[in-house]
Parts: structure tokens; sequence; C-alpha cells
């Protein structure tokens, strides 16, 4: 029996073993990349070839990533610039996003979004004729961490052209995965001007990123100082995690893991069906990731499934990962059209190439239980009513 069914791989990926073996061998190089001596240009050697393993997962050019500490400085450092007058930003994106806009300074513009939770570019275009001004920038989600759903960046894009808008793309669940047609994140094809990724949602270690910044398109460096990465981003490169990250992006881009994942994700959506005749899945008529299930049975609060589950060694989770450990209704889903009584019940499970079929009949044995018993006690407690109802009718 296995001790932890993990099912929360959009909040982090496991390490896998190739990132952590080559970790492992960078501890040994002794050296600043900076430095012209011989562990310098070791260490260097290791950045670079970490570089070119990113820009062939992301599809850009190696001299397009810019390593950074994870997704949230790169993010910052897009909204942050003061060239933008108006950000035009969806409800659903990530708090990383929508707390940088905030501080931007900028017009910040809230852009609508359809009930399956993809951009309505109709209302995009209408709403950036009526309210861009000279510098826009418009954020999109390649994909949304709770629910899995796909944006179509592209067509964001050459919405966004059309008013000489520039486009920053969180990307951070996209990279290293599929959607349900098969297709994977391209940045060459994206027509995105700013990406955001993170290394630990593909397998690498947490607190290493990349900003990929197309060119032609350079930014103002954010932090300051020594001048590393291109004279782009200033401070001593964290060699070890970029080495994990680089080894991560050549591990996943390797796999051959989609097939396998598609089959185990459709088993929980069909098994969840069988087991809740009043479940809600979001995000099935829009594209969406393969690993992604978010899910909700009205009533039943996240918080209370999640804790549940983790006690019984099944990790699942509720909204974004980084939401400060706190558990409460989705924005996401509140945005998309649902009240609080949805939005406060879904849980999400996602998975990945290592992911297990005993993980997986573990989570379905075990949320299919604390259901059954949920909905007989509910069925008890009415019982009870009825019972206490006729007591009353009869004495009086």
């Amino acid at each position: 029996m296995i001790e932890i069914a993990y099912l929360d791989w959009n909040g982090a990926a496991p390490i896998c073993p190739e990132v952590k073996t080559a970790m492992i061998a960078a501890m040994d190089v002794v050296g600043n990349p900076s430095s012209v001596h011989s562990g310098g240009r070791q260490a260097k050697a290791l950045i670079d070839n970490a570089r070119e393993n990113v820009a062939a997962l992301v599809d850009c050019e190696p001299d397009e990533v810019i390593f950074t500490s994870g997704a949230t400085e790169a993010v910052n450092w897009v909204l942050r610039d003061a060239r933008w007058t108006s950000l035009f930003v969806p409800a659903i994106e990530h708090d990383a996003v929508l707390a940088a806009a905030e501080r931007a300074g900028s017009n910040r513009l809230t852009v609508s979004i359809s009930s399956n939770g993809t951009i309505d570019l109709r209302s995009l275009r209408q709403f950036m004729s009526a309210k861009a001004d000279s510098d826009p920038l418009v954020c999109i989600q390649a994909a949304n961490s709770e629910t899995g759903v796909v944006q179509d960046v592209r067509s964001v894009a050459d919405a966004a052209a059309g008013f000489d808008a520039r486009v920053l793309t969180d990307a951070c669940q996209m990279i290293g995965r599929q959607d349900d047609t098969g297709r994977s994140f391209s940045f060459a094809e994206s027509g995105a001007h700013y990406a955001a990724i993170a290394s630990e949602k593909f397998g690498g270690p947490a607190g290493v990123g990349a900003l990929i910044m197309k060119k032609g398109y350079e930014l103002k460096p954010f932090i300051v100082g020594g001048g590393q990465e291109m004279r782009l981003r200033s401070g001593t490169e964290n060699l070890i995690g970029i080495v994990g990250m680089g080894a991560a992006a050549k591990a996943v881009r390797e796999s051959d893991a989609a097939n396998r994942i598609r089959e185990m994700s459709a088993h929980i959506r069909a098994m969840i069906a069988t087991i809740a005749d009043d479940v809600m899945e979001f995000g099935a008529d829009a594209p969406r990731l393969l690993n992604t299930t978010c899910f909700a049975v009205p009533g039943w609060k996240a918080s209370t499934q999640m804790m549940q589950l983790d006690l019984q060694g099944v990790s699942v989770s509720a909204g974004s990962a980084c939401s400060s450990g706190k558990v409460s209704e989705s924005k996401v889903l509140r945005a998309m059209g649902h009240d609080r009584f949805v939005a406060s019940s879904a849980i999400r499970a996602s998975i990945g190439r290592m992911t297990t079929e005993e993980e997986i009949a573990r989570f379905i044995e075990v949320w299919g239980s604390l259901y059954r018993d949920r909905t007989a006690k509910a069925r008890s407690s009415l019982i009870d009513v009825d019972t206490d109802r006729l007591k009353g009718t009869t004495n009086g």
C-alpha cells in the first residue's frame, strides 16, 4: 500500500530522478559563472546548457531565456515596467499577476471571460477599442491552474496586435504538458512578447524560473547590479537551481507519458461521475490540460474534503497552491459565473508523468468512501427530522 497518493502536480511536480542527479553533480562545481577561471567557465557552461534545454522545451531562442527566482519575479518584472499606460487583465489570472497589476500604477482593466473559462475574444476587441491607449499590455494565462482550461494565446495576441498592445502569458501550467487535443506550448507560435515559467511545475526545483523575452521587445532590468543574465537580470546565478531546471526541461521534453496521463485522467472523471450523481465538473466544454480534473459536489466544502483526504494520505488541492496555504472559494469559478456555494466546494486532482495507477486507485477509493459516508449521514439526518416531525404530529 502506498503511503501518499500525490495528485497536486499543478501545485508542484515531484522532482524527477534526472534532476536530482544533475543538481548533486552541480554541487561539486566551484566557481562563479562570471569568473574567467576554469571553475567559472565550467559553471557558465552548465548554465548555457540549461538555457538551451529550457529554450528547446518552450520553443524559443536560448538568448530569449532569462533565468529568475521564479514566475512571480518574472510577471512582476513585466507588469511593473513603467511603460504601460493600461493593463488588460482577466479575473482568472494567478494571484501573482493580479497583485503585480494592482501595484503597477497603470490603468488596470478587467477582461471578461466566457462561462467555460475561456477569454471572450469579441468582448476583448470591443473593450480594447474603447479603452486601449498608447502603450497597453494584455495578460493571458496559457492554462489555468485550477480548472485546467487552456486559452488560445495566439488569438488573443492577434487581437491585441490590432491595438499595438504587447502580450504577457503566464505559461507555468502549460510548459511540459499538453491539452486534450495534443497541443503543447510554443513561445514562437504563441504571438506573446513575454512568458513567465516556473521550474517546479515540470519537475524541477522550486525557487527558479524564467522570463521568456522576445527579441526586440526587451524591458529595462528589474534587478540591477553586476549585469548577469545578458545584462538583463543582475545577481549571481542560482547555479544548482538552474541546472535542475534545465535537467527537468530535458527530461519532460523526452517523456512519452501523454497518452498514459490522458487515460488516467479519463478514468478519474469516469469514476467520480459514477460515484456521485450530483458532481459538477469544470472545463469539460473547453480545451483543457490532459492532467487536470476540477470538480465540485455543491455544499461539500473543499476545505473539508482536503482535510479528510489528507488524513488518509491523499494530496489534492483547491484554488491556487500559492495562496498562503489557505482554502477559500475559487475566484476563478466565481469569474466563470458560479455562486459561492459551488465555488467553495471545488477541488482539483492534477497528475503527471510519474503518477501511478495505484495512486489513482487510492484517490478514487478514499474520495468515494468519504462521499458515501457523507451521503449516508445526510440521509440519516433527514430521517431523524422526519421522525421528530411525526412524533410531534402524534403528540399533538
